[in-house]
């Protein structure tokens, strides 16, 4: 699970030595609420991870886990993951990578998680206003221009060696999908039910527009093809089935992923830059 926590930087003239200066915030003592995992959350579309769907054994659907962020209005800090960003209208922009360096100036609701609204860096150059969902990231109170250099500098270096990590497991996991003769049919199957998920929803806000007959015309539309939806859904839960049970009869080893030599690099490299920023992380970070 990924998790989000908040820290106090004093202002100019913070020595990294001086532990007394940096502290954590008393608002962030304990983790929001428990996010909900991905495969739960896709779940409730009838699909969890790569399409694998197998119905929980107590169903509750109109059940939703909703994370608190417990920050401050504005602060600044780092993406932990490759994680999505969106525009101000809350379009899809593409991902930005793990260790990218943001400022967000308020947070909003959406229909996922709250959203930073933020700048983020690029070069040197600050670009934006996006939106960043706040599970994604690890924040820190105040500004990053009044904060030691030093220490901004070892907080890159932590978060973009996790993000490279976390990129190099799912390079690596990717691998031993591809090995599942299944994995094709369950990603594409997956892919195409929740496309239409989204035109579905698309359809619902036209038709929503329209009056009179052009609206009973749009409406028996996204009826038929809600009737598709239920197709699709069948189709890819059954891929999803046959995929989950080849990886039960065919279990990985974890110990071969853990030696990858480049990830082992990674980790050491990491460990090392851990140190100078051990106080400024929660102690359940890697």
């Amino acid at each position: 699970m990924k998790t989000f926590f908040i820290l106090f930087l004093t202002t100019a003239g913070l020595t990294y030595d001086a532990a007394a200066q940096i502290r954590r915030s008393p608002r962030n003592q304990a983790p929001f609420s428990t996010r909900m995992s991905a495969e739960n959350a896709t779940a409730r579309n009838g699909n969890s991870g790569l399409g694998v769907s197998t119905p929980p054994k107590e169903t509750v659907r109109d059940t939703v886990t909703r994370v608190v962020f417990m920050g401050p209005k504005k602060g600044w800090g780092f993406v932990k993951t490759e994680s999505p960003y969106y525009s101000p209208q809350g379009k899809n922009l593409g991902t930005l990578p793990g260790g990218t360096r943001f400022k967000y100036s308020d947070v909003k609701a959406s229909s996922k998680n709250p959203m930073l609204v933020s700048v983020v860096k690029r070069g040197e150059a600050w670009e934006g206003p996006y939106l960043l969902d706040c599970t994604e990231t690890a924040a820190f109170e105040g500004d990053p221009a009044t904060v030691d250099p030093e220490i901004v500098k070892n907080l890159d270096a932590y978060f973009t060696l996790t993000g490279k990590i976390a990129e190099r497991k799912a390079a690596l996991a990717e691998q031993v999908a591809l090995a599942n003769p299944c994995y094709a049919a369950a990603r594409e199957t997956q892919q195409a039910y929740q496309a239409s998920i989204a035109k579905a929803a698309k359809m619902a806000e036209e038709a929503h527009a329209l009056t009179g007959a052009r609206k009973m015309k749009a409406d028996e539309a996204l009826r038929a093809f809600m009737y598709e939806q239920v197709r699709l859904k069948a189709k890819a839960d059954a891929a999803a089935a046959a995929y989950k049970a080849w990886n039960k009869a065919h279990p990985s080893d974890p110990a071969t992923l853990a030696a990858d030599p480049d990830l082992q690099a990674l980790e050491k490299e990491r460990k090392a830059v851990r140190v100078t920023v051990a106080t400024l992380i929660p102690a359940d970070e890697p």
